[in-house]
Parts: C-alpha cells; structure tokens; sequence
C-alpha cells in the first residue's frame, strides 16, 4: 500500500526517475554483460556475480565512510546523526554481506567440485 507521502513524491520526480532509468539502461546494457559465444550463459552470469561483488563491495565501503562522517560531525543535530548512524550500519551490512556472499559462493562451488 502506497502512502499519500510516497504517492505525491512519486508523481513530483517520475520524470527524473523515468529519465534517470533509462539512462542507466542505455549505458549500461551494452557493456554489462559481454560474453563469448560458446559459453555465453556462464560468462554473463560470471560479469554478473563479478558486477554484484563490486557493488556491494565499493558502495558498503563508501557508505561506511560517508556515514561515519555524517555521523561523527552532526554534533548536536540529532536528524544528521540518525542519518549517519543509518549509513553507517547500511554500509557495514553490505560489506558483511559481500562477505558473506563471497563465502557462501565459495561453499557451493567447493560441493560441485569433485573430489579426484
């Protein structure tokens, strides 16, 4: 259910985020996911996983950083510091979850591995 907030917000920027996303859409798709044609599936899913990594890598660290110094700046502006420590929890999480996700892919593959 979409509240009256969300609902006004969207009809005031859904030019933006129509343009925004095909933006996205247009840059990216040519280069996202490149493959070979033998093994084209596997190589897509691979940029895939490899694209997914990055951005839960470099977006974690970079709202892990930006939260820390919203959150240790905002001296007595109790709405900055909310803002901070939100970001500097979403950050963690997405690093602990890049690392999770790194090893629980490492897992699978260890299992479909056989063994000589």
């Amino acid at each position: 259910m979409i509240t009256l907030r969300t609902r006004r917000l969207l009809k005031k920027h859904s030019t933006p985020l129509v343009v925004g996303i095909l933006a996205l859409v247009l840059f990216v798709d040519p280069v996202a996911a490149q493959a070979q044609p033998p093994s084209g599936f596997e190589d897509i899913m691979s940029n895939l996983y490899d694209v997914v990594l990055l951005v839960l890598k470099y977006a974690g660290l970079v709202a892990l950083s930006l939260g820390a110094i919203v959150w240790f700046t905002a001296r007595r502006n109790s709405d900055r510091a909310e803002n901070g420590m939100k970001l500097l929890i979403g950050g963690g999480a997405m690093i602990v979850f890049y690392f999770g996700v790194t090893i629980f892919v490492s897992v699978l593959e260890w299992i479909a591995t056989p063994s000589p």
